[in-house]
């Protein structure tokens, strides 16, 4: 059968599938993120992958990658949560290790497009997405397509919200993803306990939270402000009909969900937000079936 291979690189996970033709994922497997960081390794660790997907007729390889890519070129300029990627070939170099077309986008680009075309952004011309893990990632679609720059990034995640923050992954400071991203999260959670807990997950404050842990409850509502009050900007921007929120982080989107339209309502300039709608993503693994589309489109054109 004629598939192509969508990989979703998080700075958590990477997810690999290979989709068909209509955009239905045929078989999946799932790595730690930490396990691939070295190149040689996730290089490796694709071309014996596809060794196993053999059944599949795989005619190109598309990846979405967590930073600033060059599409036509597939190099990557920077992935801001994962060190030692700076100014690599990434296309080329699997090109010729895997003897199949390989074609790069940011990660972000690629959940838009396959919820744009295949999810809850269907009917909408204008759409903010935001994938919500260990960083934060954003694309915004307008008149159905997505809005790029000379890269492939708008980097929604590295506007700053803070004129003193955190130190960011992409050298800068108080950027929204610094206040919204699992490590924050869970770092917040620990300080807020004041004392040494076993290494946790972002749900499992969710599920403390459902409990009513005031701590838990406490994380959830100061992720909503600061994600609202940065969500209010972009609707001040670009008047969005639909946000969508996908990513690990979104799994507690029913518990964050009335925080941070209260945050949003508050801020936000209210003729920009008539029939305004919030909702999760509809897709359960966008990643893997946007960055197969984007192999599909580019092998087609």
């Amino acid at each position: 059968m004629k598939a192509f291979l969508g990989i979703d690189w998080g700075g958590t996970y990477i997810k690999v599938g290979a989709v068909s033709l209509n955009g239905t994922i045929l078989k999946k497997t799932v790595y730690a993120s930490e396990k691939l960081k070295r190149k040689q390794v996730f290089l490796d660790t694709i071309k014996s992958l596809l060794d196993s997907f053999r059944a599949f007729d795989i005619k190109a390889v598309g990846v979405g990658a967590p930073g600033i890519i060059d599409v036509k070129s597939g190099f990557i300029y920077n992935l801001p949560n994962v060190p030692g990627w700076e100014k690599y070939p990434l296309k080329h170099v699997l090109q010729n290790k895997i003897n199949i077309p390989v074609f790069l986008d940011n990660d972000a680009n690629v959940f838009a497009l396959a919820e744009a075309s295949l999810g809850a952004g269907r009917k909408y011309r204008r759409t903010i997405f935001l994938t919500l893990g260990t960083g934060l990632g954003g694309a915004i679609v307008l008149d159905n397509k997505i809005l790029e720059g000379q890269t492939s990034a708008l980097e929604l995640g590295h506007v700053p919200i803070a004129l003193e923050g955190t130190l960011c992954g992409c050298g800068g400071r108080g950027c929204i993803e610094t206040y919204t991203g699992s490590n924050h999260l869970l770092d917040r959670y620990r300080a807020l306990k004041k004392e040494k807990l076993p290494r946790k997950e972002v749900k499992e404050i969710f599920t403390a939270a459902l409990k009513g842990e005031r701590e838990a409850l406490l994380v959830w509502e100061e992720f909503s402000r600061a994600l609202g009050k940065f969500l209010a900007g972009m609707i001040n921007i670009f008047n969005p009909e639909i946000i969508i929120l996908g990513g690990g982080v979104s799994g507690a989107f029913r518990l964050f969900k009335p925080f941070l339209w209260k945050e949003i309502k508050q801020q936000a300039m209210w003729p920009q937000m008539k029939n305004l709608k919030l909702v999760k993503a509809k897709l359960k693994d966008a990643g893997i079936v946007g960055a197969a589309l984007v192999a599909q489109q580019h092998l087609c054109q």
